[in-house]
């Protein structure tokens, strides 16, 4: 086999590969002004449970007072009337990567945010992030990530009165097809081929 064609079975096994990594947002834009937990969101087919301990009413869908969220957004207190929730987000499949925005109601110095994710019960991981002042904002503003551990689960909670979060992106990789495998190893095949093939005018 020559060179020529191992350059696209290797573009061919990476692109399938990274196509199965599909990013899905959710904004709350489409969700109807003043929906209050617990409520469930779809997009691309991935589905998204939001619900506090406080519920029903302990978060509502309003519109954005802050810089960089924008449209909807979700956050406490709700029609329940009870500060200090927690947000309980559920999703219908596993994931490994999810980054979201946030505001805290603080005029002062800013509360941290943090982000638990479980795969069903089970922790897995965390992170703890401050917003800060951006521009004209009257709330501080932050965004927080986590990733590197599937979850299904995950619970944003912060030391503030109250806090929004908008914005919610998640991906998954799931593991690898029979195609994707197959490809792979034709590249595979395709390498051992060329190394054992002489060179042209090598006699």
């Amino acid at each position: 086999m020559t060179a020529k064609y191992i350059l696209p079975m290797f573009l061919a096994a990476f692109t399938m590969t990274n196509a199965a990594k599909a990013t899905t947002i959710f904004n709350f834009d489409s969700d109807n002004l003043g929906t209050t937990t617990s409520f469930t969101d779809t997009v691309n087919g991935l589905s998204a449970t939001f619900s506090s301990a406080a519920d029903p009413g302990g978060f509502v869908i309003y519109s954005s007072m802050f810089v960089t969220l924008t449209g909807n957004v979700l956050g406490d207190p709700g029609p329940a009337g009870i500060d200090g929730l927690a947000l309980d987000i559920a999703f219908n499949s596993d994931l490994n990567a999810i980054d979201l925005s946030f505001a805290t109601a603080d005029f002062g110095t800013p509360s941290p945010v943090t982000l638990t994710a479980y795969e069903n019960s089970t922790l897995v991981g965390a992170n703890t992030l401050s917003g800060m002042f951006i521009g004209s904002s009257l709330f501080p503003e932050g965004e927080i990530a986590f990733d590197g551990a599937t979850f299904n689960n995950v619970v944003i909670s912060s030391s503030a009165m109250d806090f929004a979060v908008d914005n919610i992106a998640v991906s998954s990789v799931p593991e690898p097809g029979p195609f994707t495998l197959v490809a792979g190893g034709i590249a595979l095949l395709a390498i051992g081929s060329l190394r054992r093939t002489p060179a042209l005018g090598r006699r």
